[in-house]
């Protein structure tokens, strides 16, 4: 019974967990990883009575700044570059997403600053209430429903710009 309940988890929130994590990383691999351990970490960790979809973005998160800090230890050369890290493979979005708008729409996200990019697949990816993500990325909600406008906005400007 419990396996079925891990399992149904698991189907519903390993794709919007996946983009999410490729939108930090921006590297397939990476991605794979962090997703991996963050079902094994949420799965160990999480306690009845709250959101499972809050819970799975929280850990998300921890496991990819955890994921920062060990490169940057690795790298003790002063700045780091973290273009050169995320080894960007060919041919990770196609595989992701095969129709051009699509792809683009994707592209625009990645292109968000990390606090929109937060708000705008917490709301739609894992349906995170204001509160929700209010209290993850440590905003007020009004700034939350901002940022969400602001994100979507500039979305929205940049398909019409595109596609007309």
């Amino acid at each position: 019974m419990e396996n079925d309940i891990f399992q149904s988890i698991y189907e519903k929130y390993y794709r919007p967990l996946y983009l999410y994590a490729l939108s930090l990383c921006k590297n397939a691999a990476d991605a794979d990883d962090l997703v991996q351990s963050t079902f094994l970490k949420a799965f160990l960790s999480y306690k009845e009575g709250g959101s499972i979809g809050y819970w799975l973005t929280k850990v998300l998160q921890n496991e990819y700044y955890n994921l920062c800090r060990r490169r940057k230890k690795l790298l003790s050369e002063g700045e780091v570059c973290w273009e050169q890290l995320a080894d960007q493979g060919p041919g990770v979005l196609e595989y992701l997403i095969q129709e051009e708008e699509k792809r683009y729409l994707f592209e625009c996200i990645l292109e968000l600053g990390d606090a929109q990019k937060a708000v705008l697949l917490g709301s739609i990816y894992f349906g995170l209430s204001d509160d929700e993500l209010g209290r993850q990325l440590q905003l007020s909600r009004d700034n939350v429903r901002q940022l969400r406008s602001r994100a979507r906005k500039r979305i929205r400007r940049k398909m019409e710009e595109r596609y007309g």
